[in-house]
């Protein structure tokens, strides 16, 4: 986990820079974090839940700017690319037992430059390149040989995600240190150019659970998703889908805390001729998270681990949160 080790020296020593203030910090959930592989990445990807965030009348507003580099080599397909999110919205609690949110998530394919420093990571910890190596830098490239006659080429630029999510969720229990929550989410996605053109509506629901105490902080869900009969990324999908998930949530000093979350979702190809992407998409994110009085900036990174050619080489993410009283 060349990764994990790289990023754990980069957080302690952000540890070093403090910024006290005398008021008590608000404690936040998971970390706004969905599934970046190929095919979770042009649907409804869901999100973890904290069932113990938010009181009566309050708000978290946020905005997170992703990054990521596709690298999957298989005899079955190649995808070879980078893709780009920004997302913003809220979450808002109505009642003591009701919240309800919304979220617009625009995804593109635009070179961020992650190839070189992916390549570095797997020399300097002797990791096999798979390939890597052996094609040009910075291209973008998909091929499906047994759905596609040619290659799908220089596709920068194009949208692969433009959608809003209306999320609703209801507290089913609660005390002191625990609690359980269902939610469901109705997602619409609409790209109206380039090579990922589509429309669909989807829907999910999951369940909630939450568990804080003194610095530590658990939240774990599991979800069903429901997509329409047509084919994404080129290829055609399941039309139902099992999505997982743990966060775990350590409040090392006042203002710092750290985060490692374990994503699980089931292969999203319904063609044995797409191996891998029929497979379980396991990854990994570590995380660290500033506390101000009533915001929180996180800084994350994410990884595919396991079956390594369904889901991206490497991911970061930057999240500013901010909790209010409407």
């Amino acid at each position: 986990m060349a990764l994990s080790r790289t990023a754990l020296v980069c957080l302690f020593t952000l540890l070093g820079f403090s910024y006290p203030t005398n008021a008590d910090t608000v404690r936040f959930g998971p970390l706004i974090a969905q599934s970046q592989a190929p095919l979770q990445v042009t649907g409804l990807a869901p999100m973890m839940h904290d069932p113990m965030s938010l009181a009566t009348d309050e708000t978290e507003v946020f905005a997170s700017l992703t990054i990521a580099s596709v690298w999957a080599n298989t005899p079955d397909y190649l995808f070879d690319y980078y893709h780009n999110q920004i997302m913003a919205g809220f979450m808002n609690a109505p009642s003591e037992t009701t919240k309800i949110g919304v979220w617009y998530q625009y995804r593109y394919a635009a070179n961020n430059r992650l190839d070189g420093l992916t390549e570095k990571f797997h020399s300097i910890f002797g990791i096999d390149q798979n390939g890597r190596t052996e094609v040009d830098e910075d291209r973008f490239y998909i091929h499906i040989p047994n759905d596609m006659a040619e290659p799908i080429e220089g596709f920068g630029g194009d949208p692969l995600l433009s959608a809003f999510s209306l999320y609703g969720e209801k507290t089913l229990y609660h005390d002191e240190h625990h609690a359980i929550s269902v939610g469901a989410t109705l997602f619409f996605n609409r790209v109206s150019h380039g090579v990922f053109t589509n429309t669909t509506f989807e829907q999910a629901m999951q369940v909630n659970y939450g568990y804080q105490r003194d610095k530590h902080k658990l939240t774990a869900s599991l979800g069903l998703t429901h997509r329409p009969d047509k084919p994404q990324h080129f290829v055609d999908v399941k039309p139902w889908g099992i999505n997982a998930g743990v966060s775990y949530q350590y409040a090392l000093l006042k203002h710092h805390e750290l985060i490692a979350e374990y994503l699980i979702s089931q292969g999203k190809g319904d063609n044995d001729n797409l191996g891998e992407l029929t497979s379980l998409v396991h990854e990994f994110a570590l995380g660290y998270r500033y506390l101000f009085d009533d915001s929180a900036i996180e800084l994350m990174a994410l990884e595919n681990m396991f079956n390594h050619d369904n889901s991206t080489d490497i991911v970061f993410s930057a999240t500013f949160r901010h909790r209010l009283t409407l």
